[in-house]
């Protein structure tokens, strides 16, 4: 099958552009990938954006996918978010006979603005279930779950580096319920490291600093994090606000071997089977005992690592996840 892949290939923290076409090769699928970052001329034109429609706010970035579209001649469009395709783009490809697929990753927080996009789609693709089940019954649009996953050849077991040991770790950006979580674990004695833009964020004098590797992380540099780790802490920007809808953290620390600590969502017991392949709180007043009663168990944290890598690495990786999405169009 030939794939037009459709990325934002801008954005610092969506790796799952390279793994998706990587992916989707192993498959046996050839792809061709076209970044619809906005020119110089697009991000002049998008301050009038109220006042224009989106054919004409990303003219330039619509120009360049409808040309790879006549040029390319796919059998799928399919794109990650895909904020900038326009109706008149996605008309134009189904033109050609090219079937229109996007994944939203931005579920449930998002849902309104992808909501708003997915009337355009053949079939749309969301990270949450019941955003999923709320699309297709809103526009009538076949929509279904997809969630991220992991790369095996990225997201595994690395070697053990004194400077990254600690007993907890969260990788992440910054949000003040994140800092208030962080603030909390640390002023009860919990050994924690955080990895991420944070700096800016946090005052100067804060006690997070002695404890803050600061800066944006690669998916490796996050893997050496999670593996020096002896529970990563996986904390959705959601929490409190939404039951459903997965983040990448999910899969990425398990196909690094790693036990995971994550607030409950309704997908994960489809997913991971809880208590074995990982451990999860309803109400973050549950952590610092449940952290503790993990880590005084050696043998207990040792057995829900190697079953959470084993299922990840079953069940959860890109290829997994692209022959998924094929599979559904």
């Amino acid at each position: 099958m030939k794939i037009l892949l459709v990325v934002p290939g801008h954005l610092k923290t969506v790796p799952m552009n390279d793994f998706s076409a990587k992916a989707l090769r192993e498959l046996g699928h050839q792809v061709h990938i076209v970044n619809y970052h906005a020119n110089i001329v697009d991000k002049l034109i998008g301050k009038w954006r109220s006042y224009l429609s989106d054919d004409e706010i990303y003219s330039g970035v619509n120009r360049r996918i409808r040309r790879e579209i006549f040029n390319i001649k796919p059998d799928v469009l399919f794109t990650i978010y895909g904020v900038p395709l326009s109706k008149n783009t996605l008309d134009y490809a189904r033109e050609f006979g090219v079937k229109t697929a996007c994944w939203w990753i931005n579920d449930p927080f998002q849902f309104q603005r992808g909501l708003d996009l997915a009337v355009n789609y053949d079939v749309w693709f969301s990270n949450s279930a019941e955003c999923a089940r709320q699309v297709e019954a809103t526009h009538g649009v076949k929509a279904h779950f997809l969630p991220t996953a992991c790369d095996p050849d990225v997201h595994k077991k690395r070697e053990l580096d004194s400077r990254y040991q600690c007993d907890v770790c969260f990788a992440g950006d910054w949000g003040p319920e994140r800092q208030r979580l962080a603030e909390s674990l640390i002023a009860q004695g919990v050994n924690l490291r955080i990895y991420g833009p944070w700096q800016k964020k946090i005052p100067a004098d804060s006690v997070l600093h002695n404890y803050l590797t600061p800066g944006f992380f690669t998916p490796e540099q996050m893997s050496i994090y999670f593996s020096n780790a002896k529970i990563v802490l996986n904390y959705h920007t959601w929490y409190g606000k939404h039951s459903h809808g997965v983040n990448p953290r999910l899969f990425e620390a398990s196909g690094c071997c790693s036990v995971q600590a994550v607030d409950f969502k309704d997908e994960i017991p489809q997913l991971f089977e809880i208590g074995k392949e990982l451990v999860v709180y309803h109400d973050i007043k549950e952590l610092p005992s449940l952290l503790n009663e993990l880590l005084i168990d050696n043998q207990r944290l040792n057995s829900i690592a190697e079953s959470a890598y084993q299922r990840a690495i079953k069940d959860h990786t890109y290829l997994a996840r692209m022959k998924q999405m094929i599979d559904f169009l």
